[in-house]
């Protein structure tokens, strides 16, 4: 039997089965599922984890603090996209390899930013609590989103797969995402362009980047300032990137029309992010973006086939701290 053991802190049966169990122990290691308890707390993050190789992780923080008994771990395999609880410096120096899960969870959450879109742009809920509560049918006048110019701040997997749903809702699409070629965006069917322009035509923006320390807050006063009026803001990424005091104030004084969230700053919101998710233009979800079968099998699996490489002395594919590698005698 191997001495290596893997940890769980994500949801790994589906429907009565268990892929990854299957192949974790197929592989020859062994695989315990811990869930934690509300709020991912720090204590109980660094406790569960002492005695195990590998971590199927979810949204804990991972640093310093909460790793420094958790002496033979080898990897940790982000169950998703976004790596910003990750000490990766920290990870790095240790020789401890992180992965994530790219594309795994694209369509999910492509379909996510377009249910809030909808949601605000055709006054769904609105519109369902009046009728339920026998009220009048009389609802603010909507918008084809034929009839929309669609932003995207990034261009990733997700960005992607907007951009393909967008299409085929047959709106104009643009995209600023310094990072990606022109090329490759134009080959999508949109529109590259400069920050300013996609601020100033877009009658929604919809964010797909990672939140960096560099963009802790992007969407700031300024930022929204320069959004057309009665535009839309869609945040299905992190709520780091987005200034809560600055939304509220462009909220309220009617120069955005609405924003769909399904991430907050604070999660479950507290304070200020409580505040903004209040507000009636606000259509705020519980960060479940890939929250469907289909993609949170996918995920499992990505996250799965990458500790099972890392501990069988191989490459694992999609490794966010590219510099632990130099310190590491992996095969290819």
């Amino acid at each position: 039997m191997s001495p290596y053991r893997v940890l769980s802190s994500c949801t790994i049966e589906f429907q009565g089965q268990s892929p990854v169990t299957e192949m974790i122990e197929s592989a020859g290691f062994t695989i315990d599922v811990k869930r934690p308890q509300p709020g991912w707390l720090d204590p109980e993050t660094r406790e569960k984890i002492i005695g195990y190789q590998a971590l199927i992780a979810g949204g804990e923080n991972l640093n310093a603090e909460t790793m420094d008994r958790a002496d033979d771990m080898l990897i940790i395999a982000r169950n998703g996209v976004g790596y910003d609880k990750v000490d990766l410096d920290y990870c790095t120096e240790r020789g401890i390899i992180v992965t994530n899960t790219p594309g795994a969870m694209a369509d999910a959450v492509a379909d996510q930013a377009f249910a809030l879109l909808l949601g605000l742009s055709r006054q769904l809920v609105l519109g369902d609590a009046r009728v339920k509560k026998g009220d009048s049918y009389d609802i603010p006048i909507g918008e084809d989103l034929t009839a929309m110019t669609l932003g995207l701040f990034g261009c990733g997997h997700i960005g992607a797969e907007v951009i393909h749903r967008a299409l085929g809702f047959k709106m104009r699409v643009l995209v600023h995402d310094p990072w990606i070629d022109g090329d490759k965006i134009r080959a999508l069917g949109a529109e590259p362009v400069d920050r300013e322009t996609l601020l100033a035509q877009s009658d929604a923006i919809t964010l797909h980047v990672p939140l960096t320390e560099a963009n802790q807050e992007m969407v700031n006063g300024e930022f929204l300032g320069q959004m057309k009026k009665g535009s839309y803001l869609i945040n299905t990424a992190r709520g780091g990137l987005v200034d809560e005091a600055a939304l509220i104030a462009a909220l309220k004084d009617g120069h955005l029309a609405g924003a769909g969230l399904d991430c907050q700053a604070t999660e479950p919101p507290q304070g200020q992010s409580l505040e903004l998710v209040r507000l009636d233009s606000v259509l705020a979800l519980p960060h479940s973006g890939s929250k469907t079968l289909a993609a949170r099998k996918r995920m499992a699996i990505f996250a799965a086939e990458g500790i099972i490489a890392r501990l069988q002395g191989k490459m694992p594919n999609h490794v966010v701290n590219k510099a632990v590698l130099e310190k590491l005698d992996l095969a290819g």
